[in-house]
């Protein structure tokens, strides 16, 4: 078999995968237009079914927000956070575990659904986020996708958007309060604080070295001390500071000034949480769902009424 024949075997494939499902199709219609009085009544109720489970009162929203990890790993922030989502079973004992956990009102906690995480993704390995990997297509060993070790989005649903921000803090607070997450915080801290010092005294050691063989021995021709590769020429006047090397320790220390700054629990909030205005369990996607559904629950229905004597028969077989 040639790449020609395969090609004309795919097509042929596809061709019939499509006259199947236009057969299936139009036997839908023809069991529809014969049975009409029960597709109908099927299609209504899962109408019903579907406003009602779309009402306001019912209205489910999207609630999330990017975190900086400072010392706890993405894995370890994932399994405090799945914590959430484990103690969400059907019944009043969830709940009550879930205010118990994030320490509020049991009540709020009956509106809470769905605690889950996802993974941030560098495109350009330049530590900068550049997407939410929410349906989890990254791959962890992707050399170009880059799983970022101390992001991570964090998710729920509520049915009450007005308390979402104050229950995100709350849930921050309870990821914050984790002791395993308080020890690796303090360890991430004690390193920054360690070569943020470090640094900074390599700097004054390279600024004093400048300082003494600029300013203090000359360019006469008794100052004929000669650095080779990153430090200066002396003895023709060909001068070459470090300042590439004061800029570069320079650069490092004001990134870490910057983490620093971020450093300050064990989960930091990148910015509020916030709420998708779009309601997962909205009106309009409810409706087309229920009609879809009715429609082909109503279909399969009807062939069963219509080839009930058959199918008796069968079973007597």
């Amino acid at each position: 078999m040639n790449l020609f024949d395969f090609c004309l075997l795919g097509i042929r494939a596809i061709g019939r995968c499509l006259k199947a499902l236009w057969n299936v199709f139009a036997a839908a219609l023809r069991i529809t237009y014969r049975k009409w009085w029960i597709v109908l009544i099927v299609v209504l109720s899962a109408l019903a079914a579907a406003n009602y489970y779309a009402r306001t009162s019912n209205r489910m929203y999207k609630v999330e927000a990017l975190v900086w990890l400072n010392g706890p790993s993405v894995e370890q922030a994932e399994q405090v956070f799945g914590n959430l989502e484990k103690a969400l079973p059907d019944g009043v004992s969830g709940t009550q575990n879930v205010a118990a956990l994030l320490n509020i009102p049991a009540e709020e906690a009956r509106h809470l659904d769905r605690f889950q995480s996802y993974h941030i993704i560098d495109c350009l390995a330049d530590s900068v986020a550049d997407y939410v990997d929410y349906k989890n297509k990254a791959s962890r060993t992707d050399t170009v996708n880059i799983h970022m070790p101390n992001r991570l989005c964090l998710s729920f649903r509520t049915t009450d958007p007005q308390n979402a921000v104050n229950v995100g803090n709350a849930v921050v607070a309870y990821m914050n309060n984790n002791p395993q997450m308080q020890r690796t915080y303090e360890a991430k801290r004690q390193v920054l604080d360690r070569e943020l010092q470090f640094v900074k005294s390599h700097i004054e050691k390279l600024d004093s070295l400048t300082t003494a063989f600029y300013f203090e021995q000359g360019f006469g021709p008794q100052a004929q001390a000669k650095f080779w590769e990153t430090g200066m020429v002396i003895g023709r006047r060909e001068i070459k500071l470090f300042s590439e090397d004061i800029y570069a320790e320079f650069h490092h220390y004001m990134n870490l000034n910057h983490e620093l700054a971020f450093c300050t629990a064990p989960v930091v909030l990148e910015d509020t949480f916030t709420i998708n205005p779009i309601a997962v369990n909205g009106r309009i996607k409810m409706n087309i769902l229920g009609l879809l559904l009715g429609w082909i629950l109503g279909c399969l229905i009807a062939v069963l009424i219509e080839q009930r004597k058959a199918i008796v028969s069968w079973l007597k077989k």
